[in-house]
């Protein structure tokens, strides 16, 4: 029987995880894995009392702790394309214990990334 803290990851995603920096201070990511999540949100935007358009955030609940720039992909590893659209780059990260601090919740919030990955080691 699957964990509390996994029994609602019911969505796939694809995870490039930060790696470190290189030498001009940018990150580059490691190769990518899939893993089970929920999603909860999407692109959708809405207005405000200002009259702008926002984007709606996404959060995204997952098993394991993920670092800030790391990037997401709705969908499953081998449904990948060669040059994926939507994805997401991790701007958040909570971890939230329960009252007795054995059960962990893991929530990100994404912000929407562009459509092209930057270098991925090997």
């Amino acid at each position: 029987m699957p964990t509390l803290e996994t029994r609602s990851l019911t969505d796939y995603a694809v995870l490039w995880e930060v790696s470190s920096p290189d030498g001009y201070g940018r990150s580059n990511l490691v190769a990518p894995i899939e893993i089970k999540v929920r999603w909860e949100g999407s692109r959708q935007e809405s207005g405000n009392p200002q009259n702008t358009i926002e984007a709606a955030p996404v959060s995204v609940f997952v098993d394991r702790g993920i670092s800030i720039g790391s990037i997401l992909w709705k969908g499953r590893l081998r449904n990948l394309p060669t040059f994926p659209l939507d994805l997401f780059e991790v701007a958040g990260y909570i971890a939230m214990p329960d009252i007795k601090g054995r059960i962990i919740q893991r929530t990100l919030s994404l912000t929407r990334y562009s459509d092209s990955l930057p270098e991925v080691d090997a």
